[in-house]
């Protein structure tokens, strides 16, 4: 039987200033070779479903996996983000059918931003750069 590989992630994010200027500093205009870095999981998706815990100031997000750049094969994945963190970088909730980037780190960390056909196709040429004997310390791409 084949059950379909989901992420759940919660953000820690910590409430100070200077981590939240960070994590919005890192997610844009970020080079493809910097998520690999980062990420443990990175993948592609199209939008299904958005809501809001608003008991828990959280944004979920579901994600159909249309194709993955970094970490296991996945189909569906469900990211959570805390919503003061989202508007404090300026980005909107996606629209159900939106594309999305979205990556995981080993420290249950989770970002995920608007993804362009123009910004996937460089993670796909990065990827296809990458040979087994350049990866990097501590990275499983």
């Amino acid at each position: 039987m084949k059950l379909a590989l989901r992420y759940l992630l919660v953000v820690a994010i910590s409430q100070l200033a200077t981590g939240w200027a960070h994590a919005c500093l890192f997610t844009r205009n970020v080079q493809p070779e910097r998520w690999y870095d980062w990420a443990s999981a990175l993948f592609s998706g199209e939008v299904t479903k958005v809501e809001q815990d608003r008991q828990k100031s959280l944004d979920v997000i579901t994600v159909r996996v249309v194709e993955t750049f970094k970490g296991p094969a996945g189909d569906i994945a469900t990211v959570q983000i805390p919503t003061r963190l989202r508007t404090a970088c300026g980005l909107d909730l996606p629209a159900v059918g939106a594309q999305v980037l979205v990556a995981l780190d080993p420290g249950n960390d989770s970002a995920w931003v608007p993804l362009k056909p123009s910004y996937a196709e460089l993670l796909r040429e990065y990827k296809n750069k990458l040979q087994p004997s350049e990866k990097r310390p501590g990275t499983t791409h």
